[in-house]
């Protein structure tokens, strides 16, 4: 019967358009509620003798919305990065930025040539998620102690091969460049052998993505580092000042994992943790950047020497990740 089907098309285009309106409602950052832009409280942190701020962190009812996050080179932190940056531009926060480039210093700890607060020079920003060499006090200046403070780790081996390779590739500087001349074929291994080839002791820890680049991110002391390479003393008192300084430690190699913690530890709905992978490499099957590593015991050993800091850091914390994410309830249901 011709004259059915007009009503019958309409039959069909109603609930799919409801479906369309529906999912557009709910899927993460298209619109957002009232409810949403609820104002946050979070209790000032008590000042007591140094404790890990991990263990006074008070889950609440509200969505955190001052985040910290250290930016570590090359352990998925471009990927936070952006989920911090999609949750900021949809509840309109302020996030501290540079006038002038991507990150706000790569080689110092100095926070300086930023975009104004909107509201004046005395007020404190919201998020951070972009470079920088992790300083405390000058971090302080800007945020409230009650923002919490975020940090990532990937296992050491991992974390070097990838910035070698990355660097090498997106932004090559003459140190990487000589060391690519001097073992073209097998630059992985050509650098775990050799990595004092793939360094500039003269310009520093800074100036490189391939000398205990995580623990320099996180505010490691820079000045005679060779040396404090070796001082295990002084490693620890890294390690304590980190586990002081920051209320969660996540692993990259965990990032599922690292998300849905994150996610209960700032009160987030799950929309705001959803994500896609940025800045990951991807180099042809025949490159020589998929040689297979030599994992002999003197090469690693001697990795190990060279990027002990690291090491040391990525021991102390992944197993107190595992650790907190076996108490959590429901975990592995919800990753």
């Amino acid at each position: 019967m011709p004259e059915r089907k007009p009503l019958l098309a309409l039959l069909v285009l109603i609930p799919v358009g409801v479906l369309y309106f529906s999912m557009y409602k709910i899927w993460p950052g298209l619109e957002l509620q009232p409810q949403d832009f609820k104002a946050v409280t979070v209790q000032p942190l008590t000042p007591e003798p140094p404790t890990p701020r991990l263990l006074r962190i008070s889950r609440g009812e509200s969505e955190v919305r001052q985040v910290v996050f250290a930016k570590v080179h090359k352990a998925a932190s471009t990927t936070v990065q952006n989920i911090l940056l999609r949750f900021s531009v949809f509840r309109a926060l302020n996030i501290l930025l540079s006038k002038r480039q991507h990150q706000i210093g790569e080689r110092t700890d100095l926070i300086q040539g930023i975009v104004p607060h909107p509201e004046g020079n005395n007020k404190t920003f919201d998020i951070l998620c972009v470079h920088l060499i992790f300083n405390a006090s000058n971090v302080a200046k800007f945020f409230s102690d009650s923002a919490i403070r975020i940090a990532i780790l990937r296992e050491p081996l991992k974390q070097t091969v990838s910035a070698l390779a990355y660097y090498s590739k997106n932004f090559p500087s003459k140190i990487l460049k000589r060391g690519r001349a001097k073992h073209p074929q097998d630059p992985i291994n050509g650098f775990l052998r050799h990595p004092e080839d793939f360094y500039d002791f003269g310009q520093g820890p800074a100036f490189s993505y391939v000398n205990n680049r995580m623990s320099v991110d996180l505010g490691f002391d820079l000045r005679n580092f060779e040396t404090g390479k070796t001082n295990v003393s002084k490693i620890e008192a890294f390690i304590r000042q980190v586990e002081e300084q920051f209320d969660l430690v996540l692993i990259s190699d965990y990032f599922d994992e690292s998300m849905v913690l994150m996610r209960r530890y700032l009160n987030w709905a799950m929309k705001d943790i959803i994500y896609i992978k940025r800045n990951a490499a991807h180099f042809p099957k025949d490159s020589v950047w998929h040689r297979d590593i030599n994992r002999n015991a003197t090469v690693m050993e001697r990795f190990r020497t060279w990027n002990l800091i690291d090491y040391k850091l990525y021991e102390h914390f992944e197993p107190k990740f595992l650790d907190t994410i076996k108490q959590e309830q429901l975990f592995k249901e919800e990753v």
